[in-house]
């Protein structure tokens, strides 16, 4: 049985963003079911977190695009800038993966960073 798939999704738990990183996730043509989802306080801005779950994502299932958010008004302080530090980190033990980043906004919309 093949175990891998394409994509990580790592996003903020927050319940307000949950429908716009379906819709973002929909209209990158990643389908529902089909990608390894990581959902934690702060998003790509947890940085522990971040780092041991991509790290067992790719033992696991081998994705090799990975797909960061984090969303304004963030409970857990995440900050723009925080999106390139998690690319950072990522680009360090994955040099190979593409990386795509995106800002989510509480009105529906995102911004790819």
């Amino acid at each position: 049985m093949n175990h891998t798939c394409s994509h990580c999704v790592v996003h903020c738990m927050d319940f307000r963003i949950q429908k716009t990183v379906d819709n973002l996730l929909a209209d990158l043509g990643i389908v529902k079911g089909s990608f390894d989802r990581v959902s934690v306080a702060g998003g790509a801005a947890n940085f522990e977190q971040l780092e041991t779950h991509l790290t067992l994502s790719k033992k696991l299932h081998n994705p090799s695009i990975f797909i960061l958010t984090i969303h304004e008004d963030c409970g857990a302080d995440a900050k723009l800038e925080d999106l390139d530090n998690a690319r950072r980190l990522i680009k360090n033990s994955c040099p190979e993966c593409e990386i795509r980043t995106f800002f989510v906004r509480l009105d529906g919309g995102w911004e790819e960073k």
